[in-house]
């Protein structure tokens, strides 16, 4: 399968998220790209005169509702300001709409873009994407999940809201009227 083609999947099953009323779980994300950017972790290592640190162990980094957990994580920091973050390891990153598990991730804070790869797993609520790489445009909340390779695919489960059961005109204990009979 071309990755036009896996494109066109991807969108296909997007909008069949959709019209199944399964919300995006992209969306919002992103909103608090001005607010600060917390860090922790069990130890730190920096280079300051390449503007550089790296933060091994629990790795904690928190802006706004974004979350991002790995086992560690590299920045680069241009006079004192955060341009970007690579994490390795078990890497997480979820918001109040959703997750998404990866082995690796880039946070280009200017773009606004955050890469996963290795087996990459988005979740929202029963909803499951599965892929290679998933690129997450925080500005626009737009998404792209890839598969490996030129024959790699996508895996997507989507799960229709339940719609509730029509009650019955009858009242509760009576049982509903029969027509009469005929003689």
């Amino acid at each position: 399968m071309t990755k036009t083609a896996l494109l066109i999947s991807f969108i296909a099953l997007t909008a069949t998220a959709a019209q199944a009323a399964v919300p995006n779980p992209f969306s919002g994300m992103g909103r608090d790209s001005d607010k600060p950017i917390a860090i922790t972790a069990d130890s730190t290592t920096a280079d300051i005169r390449n503007e550089t640190a790296t933060y091994a162990g629990n790795v904690r980094v928190e802006q706004g509702n974004l979350r991002l957990r790995s086992d560690t994580i590299s920045i680069k920091a241009a006079k004192g300001e955060i341009s970007r973050i690579e994490a390795k390891g078990n890497v997480v990153l979820a918001s109040p709409q959703g997750q998404a598990t990866g082995s690796t991730a880039l946070y280009d804070i200017s773009k606004r873009v955050v890469q996963l790869g290795g087996k990459v797993v988005l979740v929202q609520g029963p909803n499951v994407l599965r892929g290679t790489s998933l690129v997450i445009n925080l500005a626009t909340g737009r998404a792209e999940l890839t598969g490996a390779g030129a024959g790699g695919r996508v895996e997507g489960v989507f799960v229709p809201q339940k719609t509730p059961k029509v009650p019955s005109t009858a009242p509760s204990g009576e049982k509903p009227a029969t027509p009469p009979s005929q003689p």
